[in-house]
């Protein structure tokens, strides 16, 4: 095939930028000191920590004290569940500490619940609605007096789905409890500011916008009673692992100073452009919508076609299994995901499809389409005619 591969599966992860890979290679290679040593070469890499917390902070309008840096999503989600949790525990020791999500929670959030679960915490999962959405008001019914930490994401992974996030932080902070969103999808997607939406627990991953592999950070919200230059982190949550001093003793281990500083690398280049690169992708994402809906019978959308990440389609084709299409896709070298892994006999509807009421088959028939910055309306078009010419040859109506 002398055509370029198209890549169409951008929620998944992304390239790194070039830029990134520059700045990273500093540290690889010359300034590779330990942040943790006192010579020049760990006096460099503390500063270049010191930068890359002060550039994720600002974009979130944090400080940098609250800035956790991690290993990705799921360690941040991690941290923040099982850290409150547990330190409520600690703190609480009669008491049975409670814990809201969502049923359509990114797997660590829910596995991590699960295991939560099974460990004596109590836990509520609250329904979505045929779009995604989850109804702060039932967020609100569903608190109790043991109610340690509400957790929903910021933008859902499979449909995009954006939450109304700032009203269910308003909520939480009402009855006094703690509020967290695992914002790896919507990071640089949408604006996100943690103090007005009233986020206490903010979880990130590097990859999901042309960072390195790797690398996140969890925000965690300091108390504006404590000292200025001392993260209060230690006293709201519990750590994962013991043995440094390292994140404000909140996760020992040397810094990964390459990653953290090529995830900031990262910000910067996306909070340059965030407005006009988002309403690009908006206008592609909304011209693929429009021609599958239009053009291909009893396709339908999944989630909903506002309040959505600029960026994800997701499609049930009807009569059409969807790893089969991932398959020939591939083959003509376009990479997309499904939206359910349906194909070996061990793997289970999507439980996203499922929880806005997909039946299993609508779940295994549906396809997940993600844009990113290399993407093209020719991309699309490209895309477009192979979906026409496949589902005009396979559909099974």
């Amino acid at each position: 095939m002398s055509r370029k591969p198209i890549y169409f599966d951008y929620n998944a992860t992304t390239p790194v930028h070039p830029e990134v890979v520059e700045i990273m290679n500093q540290y690889f290679l010359k300034n590779y000191g330990n942040a943790g040593s006192v010579h020049q070469f760990g006096l460099n890499a503390h500063d270049a920590l010191d930068y890359a917390r002060n550039i994720s902070a600002n974009f979130i309008k944090a400080k940098p004290i609250e800035i956790i840096f991690t290993s990705g999503g799921s360690e941040s989600n991690n941290m923040a569940l099982q850290g409150v949790l547990y330190k409520q525990k600690e703190l609480h020791p009669n008491t049975r500490p409670h814990l809201i999500i969502d049923t359509i929670e990114h797997p660590a959030v829910w596995e991590t619940a699960n295991f939560l679960e099974k460990e004596g915490f109590e836990v509520t999962r609250l329904p979505v609605d045929h779009e995604g959405f989850v109804n702060p008001q039932a967020v609100e019914e569903a608190i109790k007096p043991n109610t340690a930490l509400i957790s929903v994401m910021y933008a859902n992974n499979e449909i995009g789905t954006i939450n109304p996030i700032k009203k269910i932080g308003e909520i939480a902070h009402k009855h006094n409890v703690w509020f967290h969103t695992d914002a790896v999808q919507a990071f640089t997607k949408v604006p996100i500011y943690v103090k007005s939406e009233n986020i206490d627990l903010l979880s990130v991953s590097a990859h999901k916008f042309y960072g390195p592999k790797g690398v996140g950070l969890l925000y965690v919200h300091n108390d504006p009673d404590a000292h200025k230059n001392e993260s209060t982190a230690s006293h709201y949550l519990r750590p994962l692992m013991y043995g440094g001093s390292q994140e404000f003793s909140m996760r020992p281990a040397t810094e990964n100073v390459p990653g953290i500083v090529g995830m900031a690398k990262a910000i910067e280049i996306a909070n340059s452009d965030l407005i006009k690169e988002n309403s690009r992708l908006i206008k592609l994402r909304d011209y693929l919508i429009k021609h599958i809906l239009e053009e291909i019978p009893n396709s339908k959308l999944n989630g909903p076609m506002t309040n959505r990440l600029p960026n994800n389609v997701n499609i049930c084709f009807e009569g059409i299994f969807a790893y089969d299409l991932m398959v020939e896709l591939d083959n003509v070298g376009i990479a997309a995901s499904v939206g359910a892994a349906c194909h070996a006999e061990e793997t289970k509807p999507s439980r996203v499809l499922l929880g806005i009421g997909r039946s299993n088959a609508e779940a295994e028939n549906s396809i997940r389409l993600s844009l990113g910055r290399e993407t093209t309306q020719e991309n699309i078009d490209v895309l477009l005619d192979f979906l026409h010419r496949y589902i005009a040859i396979h559909a099974n109506y």
